[in-house]
């Protein structure tokens, strides 16, 4: 059976996500929104749903919107400032193409941006409290690359943003894409501060076509189009209901005993970062980067070492899947933490998931050992 080393990209559908998305489709089928019996039975199914997860995730129910994916989470955000007089948003220089490539759009519309420093992955304090300006309306900064798995001081970067707030009057609005911390590094989103946050199911063993936005204060956020007026009208359509039952049960999974698997992963981790490095590989994850994450620079260009390890019947990823589809998206986020493009065109990403253990990783190393250094 291959081995599948590209969990960042996308996980497996877990069988109590699978059963949850089934028995919801044949039980609730009806639209949460009809006034029946049948919609009724579904809409309370829906908000016992919003409630388990918001009680997983320690925040208020009310704080939480249901969405096609952390994609259509983000552009609910960034979408919302083109309803607003033109301003200054900042974003890191490592985001993903979905924060990023909004700035297109913003600039095209009077805003102004700015693109903060990552040298080594990191944003720091001084940077961002530099860029800060009176009419700065929004700060972007996710909590862990896809990439590289490097991990924001996101609640540090916030009390810099809050600090600057108390010596203006414009109240910031901080979002942070979050699709690769759930469930994966410690995240406490209320203890963050953060306004805004994306999440997205198909990282964590749940369905594909489902994510979450969270807002902290919802009652002060517009979106710019509420069309049926579902989800408090922050997002409208039918809501998806049996993908919400699977990304319920699938939190509920992978929170179940987070500390634990954390560490186990940590461990794998660790075997795959020392062979690495005896190698002689150089790496572009940080030590103390997300667990689930290693991004290398291989002896090859990319796209030829991961068809090398495919033919193999092991699965890795050149980047990202979503740099793939964007040539050089992936070296761009590389060359913006400082390295060079040479290393960065060869940039290798094993990505781990729960379901990863000691004898896929030794598969894996076996393999890497056997294709060499170059």
């Amino acid at each position: 059976m291959d081995l599948y080393f590209d969990n960042a990209a996308t996980t497996r559908l877990s069988e109590a996500a699978l059963k949850a998305y089934i028995d919801t489709e044949r039980e609730f089928f009806a639209n949460p929104s009809s006034i029946h019996r049948e919609g009724m039975k579904a809409h309370k199914e829906l908000e016992r749903l919003r409630e388990n997860m918001a009680s997983l995730l320690s925040v208020p129910a009310s704080s939480l919107f249901f969405t096609s994916g952390a994609t259509e989470s983000i552009a609910t955000v960034f979408s919302s400032l083109l309803m607003q007089d033109p301003g200054k948003v900042i974003i890191s220089a490592i985001e993903h193409e979905a924060v990023a490539s909004w700035l297109r759009v913003l600039e095209a519309h009077g805003w102004k941006t700015a693109r903060l420093k990552a040298k080594g992955g990191f944003i720091r304090k001084e940077n961002l409290e530099a860029e800060l300006t009176p009419d700065t309306k929004l700060v972007a900064i996710m909590a862990v690359n896809n990439v590289t798995g490097a991990i924001e001081d996101i609640k540090g970067l916030v009390e810099t943003v809050r600090e600057y707030e108390k010596r203006g009057r414009r109240r910031i609005f901080f979002f942070s894409d979050s699709v690769q911390a759930l469930g994966k590094i410690p995240y406490d989103i209320a203890g963050l501060g953060i306004d805004g946050a994306s999440f997205s199911a198909h990282k964590i063993n749940g369905p594909r076509g489902i994510g979450m936005l969270y807002l902290r204060r919802p009652e002060s956020f517009t979106a710019l189009s509420s069309a049926g007026g579902q989800e408090k009208g922050k997002r409208g359509g039918t809501e998806n209901l049996p993908a919400i039952a699977g990304f319920s049960a699938a939190l509920s999974e992978w929170l179940s005993g987070s500390e634990d698997k954390q560490k186990r992963i940590k461990a794998l981790n660790q075997r795959i970062r020392h062979t690495l490095e005896e190698l002689g590989f150089q790496l572009f994850s940080p030590e103390d980067s997300s667990p689930y994450i290693i991004s290398f620079a291989s002896p090859l260009p990319s796209e030829v070492y991961t068809r090398m390890l495919s033919d193999k019947g092991i699965a890795v990823s050149s980047g990202s899947a979503c740099s793939n589809n964007a040539k050089g998206e992936g070296e761009r986020i590389l060359l913006a933490m400082g390295f060079r493009s040479e290393a960065a065109r060869k940039a290798v990403r094993i990505s781990l998931s729960n379901e990863s253990d000691e004898e896929g990783v030794d598969a894996l190393l076996a393999a890497i050992k056997e294709i060499g250094n170059g």
